[in-house]
């Protein structure tokens, strides 16, 4: 299921399908780590509407509520254990 980042609970591990910001942000959150097929987990969540961390290729990174629902993830077993099986 394909859904906005900011819907994914503490803990919860997706992966990016595509971003939604105007270029300049694109750039910025592809040169932090959201690029496609990437996976990322939320690690904290702030008060409602308030900044939240995600870890995203070993490094946290915090980001507004804004952004967060401009970056569109896909979570369930088929978006991350793909990556796993492709391991072994």
């Amino acid at each position: 299921m394909v859904l906005p980042l900011s819907q994914i609970d503490l803990g919860e591990t997706a992966k990016v399908v595509w971003i939604a910001s105007q270029k300049a942000m694109a750039d910025r959150l592809a040169d932090l780590g959201f690029i496609p097929d990437e996976e990322i987990s939320c690690v904290l969540k702030g008060r409602k509407g308030g900044m939240r961390a995600y870890l995203v290729r070993n490094a946290v990174i915090g980001l507004r509520e804004e952004n967060i629902n401009e970056i569109f993830v896909q979570t369930g077993p088929s978006s991350c254990s793909a990556s796993l099986d492709s391991e072994k």
